[in-house]
């Protein structure tokens, strides 16, 4: 019984397609302001905390869009309807014109994932809700809409014009014979919001791959069928605002000019480029590379490092006149630099972050959150855990809890076993400073699993050593580890290991099952995480047997099928 455990990190890490501080960066022509995508809050405004668009000038930040999360369509609708609001991810502006990417929900009983992507159309007249991923050329008159079927990239799509000015939608037909639908594993490739793939006389490009090294394109028109793009092999990725060039992926980056269809190699194929955008006129390139951003002048093939930042850069966007970018360090910060002559602004200063949570927290356990700018190092907790490490102190809710461990891109903290949910979730908060930033501490929500009821986890011999389903002898010791057995006495405090000899903490319900005497059922002795531990004397009944279980003259349950030998 005075098997130590150590804490076990079982990390929760989580996923989204919000990822770093500000993502979906899109710069005006000019570059005077720049549309992002954030679930951060302003210090000084109350918002959901689900993904907002914000528009940043040197000014300052303002809020744009914001709407609270509004549930999928009724349950029982006999298809797969996509409705309601969940996230925005990120705008694309021009001129008078901007479209904002988010997603809906999906109700109903589906085969598949539904397709949830949505665009809201903002102009001085109003707002338009459209299905799909619509994008906008440099001068704000057309758009292109690419639907998906489902959210399954090999299922089918449409694709349309929208004239913007008279709000015609005109669908591309892809049943002629110049175009070819993706054959299996290929797929449409639906279009990043860093670069433009319409121009402003509605001359478009479309990518079909196969996320390897098949690769084709089509050049589309309004009033006209799909044209084979004229690089066979080649994956148009960016069209220039005259509808002229078209930047493309073929053993490296390469710019071909449609009219006279010259193409030169911009950046070689093991140069790993990532990131791309373009001015409206091609002349310059962005991309990422090694972590800083460059601008290649795509007529002399100079290419030009523009940050130097230690945190690297994350993300960033070109204007369309090719004059500013816009990048995003690691510690979020957000930069506006003059490609001329390379001076920057800093337009927010340091900024911590938590990505949005994926999964549900157990409480007792440790969950780990991603983010970044949280630290400058990798500290790690000493027994008992406090509430802070470093400069961050974590919160759920109103309550501080134990930290695990505190890493530039991770914070770990054990959820306390009696979290109360507000309405099924909880609130994480980590109280980091910032810099010279008006957004206010770091915060994420997830829905937590209710208290467990009591199941078993790893079992081991009289001799610790490990077991399954037996054989165990008649009259063994053996040792259970599990979840879900409520209060004991003494309680421990957060973040302390549970003592290892007396008093050592039991259960304050007591534990009867069925062919065994119970010994011991209390905290494991160590342990940091809500881990029982059950010491069970095995009865004189030989076979397959169930053991079930009572906990304070609870309903029974079942909590292990065991092979018992004489």
């Amino acid at each position: 019984m005075a098997r130590i455990l150590r804490i076990a990190l079982l990390a929760a890490v989580l996923a989204s397609g919000l990822s770093g501080q500000f993502s979906g960066l899109s710069s005006t022509s000019d570059g005077s302001s720049l549309y992002f995508a954030s679930t951060l809050r302003l210090k000084s405004l109350g918002q959901p905390l689900n993904g907002k668009i914000y528009a940043a000038t040197q000014e300052g930040v303002s809020l744009f869009r914001a709407r609270e999360p509004s549930g999928p369509p009724s349950a029982d609708t006999p298809y797969c309807p996509v409705s309601g609001f969940a996230n925005y991810l990120g705008a694309e502006t021009s001129a008078g014109v901007v479209a904002l990417s988010y997603n809906a929900r999906a109700g109903g009983i589906c085969s598949y994932p539904a397709n949830t992507f949505m665009t809201q159309i903002v102009t001085a007249s109003g707002e338009t809700e459209l299905p799909g991923v619509a994008r906008l050329s440099t001068g704000g008159r057309y758009a292109i809409v690419f639907l998906a079927a489902t959210a399954r990239q090999f299922d089918g799509f449409r694709i349309s014009f929208l004239d913007l000015q008279t709000g015609a939608q005109t669908p591309v037909d892809l049943t002629v014979a110049s175009f070819t639908a993706p054959l299996f594993p290929e797929y449409l490739q639906l279009p990043y919001n860093g670069g433009r793939v319409i121009a402003n006389d509605g001359t478009a490009i479309l990518a079909i791959t196969d996320g390897s090294s098949r690769n084709r394109g089509y050049v589309l028109k309004p009033g006209a069928d799909p044209a084979p793009f004229p690089i066979a092999d080649g994956l148009p990725l960016i069209i220039d605002a005259s509808g002229s060039k078209v930047l493309y992926r073929r053993q490296g980056l390469n710019l071909i000019d449609l009219r006279t269809l010259q193409s030169t190699l911009l950046i070689a194929a093991d140069q790993a480029p990532s990131g791309l955008a373009m001015s409206d006129d091609a002349s310059r390139l962005l991309f990422l590379r090694d972590g800083q951003a460059h601008v290649l002048d795509t007529a002399t093939l100079l290419d030009r490092a523009l940050t130097s930042d230690a945190a690297k850069i994350t993300a960033a966007t070109i204007s369309g006149d090719g004059k500013i970018v816009y990048a995003v360090t690691g510690r979020g910060r957000l930069l506006k630099v003059n490609v001329d002559d390379g001076s920057q602004l800093e337009l927010i200063g340091h900024t911590p972050y938590l990505n949005p949570f994926g999964g549900s927290v157990i409480p007792g356990f440790t969950t780990t959150l991603g983010g970044s700018g949280l630290s400058d190092s990798v500290i790690n907790g000493t027994l008992p855990l406090n509430a802070w490490l470093g400069d961050v102190t974590m919160w759920i809710g109103e309550r501080k809890v134990p930290m695990a461990q505190l890493t530039p891109n991770s914070v770990s903290f054990i959820v306390p076993w009696d979290v109360q949910a507000d309405g099924g979730s909880i609130r994480m908060l980590a109280e980091v400073p910032g810099d010279h930033t008006p957004f206010y501490f770091p915060e994420t929500e997830a829905p937590i699993n209710p208290d467990p009821a009591p199941v078993a986890g790893a079992i081991f011999h009289q001799d610790w050593t490990q077991t399954y389903v037996g054989p165990i002898n008649s009259g063994e010791i053996i040792h259970v580890y599990a979840i879900g057995f409520g209060p004991v006495s003494p309680e421990v405090p957060e973040g302390a290991a549970a003592p290892a000899a007396e008093p050592l903490s039991r259960t304050t319900s007591p534990l009867t099952c069925s062919n065994a005497d119970i010994l011991y059922a209390g905290l494991a002795p160590g342990t940091i995480e809500r881990v029982y531990q059950i010491d069970i004397r095995i009865g004189p009944t030989a076979g397959y047997q169930k053991f079930t279980c009572s906990l304070g003259g609870a309903p029974a349950f079942l909590f292990l099928t065991l092979l018992i030998v004489p």
